[in-house]
């Protein structure tokens, strides 16, 4: 999971009792078409997810 923070320095991951999930530390406005929430069943899941959001 440190992995996964320092690759993500703008979300706050989360180890939920259903999966993962990342928040991000600065809001971003809903106009903007990102997300400011991220989950993941799995760690790897959630990475995907993040990796996603930083392609947008």
């Amino acid at each position: 999971m440190t992995q996964v923070i320092k690759a993500f320095p703008g979300w706050q991951i989360y180890d939920l009792a259903g999966g993962w999930a990342a928040v991000r530390t600065h809001l971003v406005p809903r106009t903007s078409e990102l997300s400011n929430v991220r989950c993941g069943e799995t760690l790897e899941e959630l990475v995907r997810n993040l990796e996603a959001e930083t392609r947008a």
